[in-house]
């Protein structure tokens, strides 16, 4: 058995920003997509992988760079035993630095592909489910009193229980004026958090913590850079929940060190690909640092990805999912469901990742990458 071609497909893709920092951005708006990855065999077995790169605004990267990276290395995956995928990874690594977009698809479609090859679930070729199911997130968008409590329990009858809201597009007074407002409604079970979109100063930061200590707000990635975030960490004597900025497991485990981590945000394409996310994911296990995995943004093949990451966790470590399932772009055709703000792999999960592509609404392929 051996992988014969790869094929990369573009599927557009719209993203709002306009709860961020980053609307003023957008006077050049780049055009999204899905960089969809098909790998096939000479037997007939088919991997799939996705990324949806950031727009260049929000994160160092462009989405010709996922498509280009994969064409760098194609060369090191073509005529290999997809069985061995431990040594296609390898040699991938080695032939590639950074290009997390690129890493995040190709290895999410190699790893689809080698558990297929296995005949199992890939959660079972990373050893098993730990966690029966895990919790999903929803963002609630701020409003009056009266709307944002009826926003609340809108989610709240859907079965959500953790929630993020968006902050940093305004004045720091109006965010500290919102983080009182959602805390004072918030009930005692439920995990919310502040997501400034790294949009604050660190002056901001500590004037927002320290006016609002007495509630203990948990705080998303609130400046830009790590440094940033670790100086807010030591002047106010409060972890945060860290975000982009972790573009590593060595920049996760350097804040672990620097006591600047509560829980961690680990997104494919930042820290380097999905085996960057598996390693990072080990130092959470070891570490007992709850982590939320996800990406960019993408659809139900990454929903699915992210599902057999975090069921190979205990649940306590993990803080939550993103829901990527969107009925403008049907890409797979039996998605993973949220139930009563839980997802879980069912219990007959097919092989791989467990989904069906819907290859209709794919398109004319970008580029198609074969043996000699």
């Amino acid at each position: 058995m051996r992988i014969e071609r790869i094929t990369l497909y573009s599927v557009p893709i719209d993203v709002g920003m306009e709860l961020t920092r980053y609307v003023s951005s957008q006077s050049i708006n780049p055009a999204l997509d899905v960089l969809v990855v098909k790998i096939e065999t000479d037997g007939g077995l088919v991997g799939w992988g996705e990324v949806s790169s950031a727009p260049p605004y929000y994160l160092p990267e462009l989405s010709a760079g996922a498509r280009e990276g994969i064409r760098h290395v194609s060369p090191a995956v073509l005529g290999r035993d997809p069985r061995q995928v431990a040594a296609i990874l390898r040699d991938v690594s080695a032939a590639l630095r950074g290009h997390g977009n690129a890493k995040t698809a190709l290895e999410m479609a190699l790893w689809d592909l080698a558990a297929k090859a296995h005949g199992v679930p890939l959660i079972d070729l990373w050893g098993g489910r730990v966690s029966d199911s895990v919790p999903v997130l929803t963002v609630v968008r701020i409003g009056t009193r009266d709307q944002t409590l009826a926003a609340f329990d809108k989610e709240r009858k859907r079965g959500y229980s953790r929630f993020q809201i968006k902050v940093g597009a305004g004045e720091v007074h109006e965010d500290i004026e919102t983080i009182r407002m959602v805390e004072e409604i918030a009930l005692p079970h439920e995990r919310i958090w502040y997501d400034p979109n790294r949009g604050w100063l660190v002056d901001d930061a500590i004037r927002v913590i320290k006016a609002l200590r007495d509630l203990s707000p948990m705080i998303e990635n609130p400046c830009d850079t790590y440094e940033e975030c670790r100086t807010v960490a030591q002047k106010t004597g409060v972890r945060i929940m860290l975000d982009e900025v972790l573009d590593s497991p060595r920049r996760f485990l350097e804040a672990v060190e620097d006591q600047v981590l509560d829980v961690a945000s680990l997104k494919t394409s930042c820290i380097g690909g999905i085996e960057a996310t598996r390693q990072a994911m080990s130092l959470a296990s070891i570490l007992g640092v709850p982590v939320r995995i996800e990406d960019y943004y993408g659809t139900g093949i990454l929903l699915a990805a992210v599902t057999h990451l975090a069921h190979s966790l205990p649940r306590n470590l993990v803080f939550g999912l993103y829901d990527y399932v969107s009925g403008d772009l049907p890409l797979v055709k039996n998605p993973l469901l949220v139930v009563n703000g839980e997802i879980r792999l069912p219990d007959d999960c097919g092989p791989g990742l467990g989904v069906e592509v819907n290859e209709t609404i794919l398109g004319e392929p970008v580029a198609i990458l074969g043996l000699a």
